[in-house]
């Protein structure tokens, strides 16, 4: 049995050929358009909502509880739904895509899928992204019962590994970066000086000075600063109030102020969700290759420290679990182990790493670089 089970599973390693699985290629088809595009601003609004920074001046989803962690993949359904204006399917899953039953699985470790009894036999939509590790990807895949491995006590199975993977019909690729959680981009001062004032005005303006140079896209603007129509402000006194402090704020939909984002030395500029703040004295540019260096090593570092941390402590827990088990099933006593206090540790990691993040660009040398500061 196992023998022959084996070699099933080697003949169908790799995704079915188009024209092997209709409902598939259905869903393909569907989802397929622009699926990085669409898929990667999908994952980042379902994951800024949860965050919820304006509300809560949390920047990263590992300062969040439990619940709220478990929430995204209700959030993330939730906006594939209204995206792809999707209803339910008929057969019991979440979506109905042109008569063929989805289901939807979000997960923020690749391969960690937890796929319910009933799933089986249908398609599953399959979203994957993390900001520590920064990538994404999305795929479909035919749940069989001879792909799953393990079980919780919900009788939710992952996906076996490599053979189930392996048969993914990806949509975005594994490894296709997924659109920047912008504050954990940036330094701490910064990042604490722009979620300090209690205004979303306020925020804003501190977002853009502290920034300059930085394209900023609309989906920032809105959950710092919880501003649900930034274009109007952004063209009134707020702007204004910026220009006379030295600074323009450009918008790439505007022809104008694209020939004025590359007059001003940023020729990135290129659509209406995107806006930068330049000097319009010229000297952005030189100030931001001067201050990128620490940036760009302070954030690095807290994603290297905070990932090591988040592994070690998950390979303990996992190594406490199995000898509670080994323990119960040698004295047949009921036992189970504390409850998980994840979110805890994974906050304390959070200020653990950011703080070491910050003491290594110190190192570095770079304080002494010119800041944020309003032209004189």
């Amino acid at each position: 049995m196992t023998v022959g089970r084996t070699r099933k599973l080697q003949a169908q390693t790799g995704p079915p050929p188009h024209g092997a699985d209709r409902e598939l290629d259905v869903a393909t088809v569907f989802f397929a358009p622009d699926a990085v595009g669409r898929m990667g601003a999908i994952i980042r609004k379902g994951t800024d909502e949860v965050i919820a920074t304006a509300r809560t001046r949390r920047w990263t989803l590992d300062q969040c509880n439990d619940q709220e962690k478990g929430y995204l993949g209700v959030n993330i359904e939730n906006i594939v739904r209204g995206e792809y204006d999707l209803d339910d399917g008929l057969a019991g899953m979440d979506f109905d895509v042109n008569g063929v039953d989805v289901d939807c699985k979000w997960s923020r470790n690749f391969g960690g899928w937890q796929i319910p009894p009933e799933a089986a036999g249908h398609i599953c939509l399959l979203v994957y992204g993390d900001d520590i590790t920064g990538d994404m990807a999305v795929g479909l895949l035919r749940i069989r019962e001879d792909i799953l491995v393990g079980g919780n006590r919900d009788a939710k199975r992952t996906i076996q590994s490599p053979g189930g993977i392996s048969e993914i019909r990806w949509l975005v690729q594994p490894g296709t970066p997924v659109p920047e959680n912008f504050l954990m981009s940036l330094r701490k001062q910064d990042r604490d000086a722009i979620l300090a004032p209690r205004g979303g005005d306020a925020r804003a303006r501190e977002l853009f000075i502290r920034c300059e140079g930085m394209i900023i896209y609309r989906h920032t603007i809105e959950s710092i600063g919880q501003q649900l129509d930034e274009a109007r402000r952004f063209r009134g006194e707020t702007r204004q109030q910026l220009l006379e402090q030295g600074f323009e704020v450009l918008n790439g939909h505007w022809k104008a102020d694209r020939q004025r984002a590359k007059d001003l030395g940023c020729p990135g500029l290129a659509n209406k969700t995107q806006w930068v703040c330049l000097r319009t004295d010229g000297s952005t540019p030189a100030r931001r290759a001067a201050l990128d260096p620490a940036r760009i090593t302070e954030a690095a570092t807290y994603r290297k420290l905070f990932s090591q941390q988040i592994t070690a402590e998950r390979r303990a827990k996992k190594q406490a679990r199995k000898a509670v088990k080994a323990a119960t099933a040698q004295t047949n006593v009921a036992g189970d182990l504390a409850p998980d206090e994840d979110a805890a540790y994974a906050t304390r990691a959070v200020t653990d790493a950011e703080n070491t993040a910050v003491r290594a660009a110190e190192q570095l040398g770079f304080e002494g670089l010119p800041g944020w500061t309003v032209p004189q």
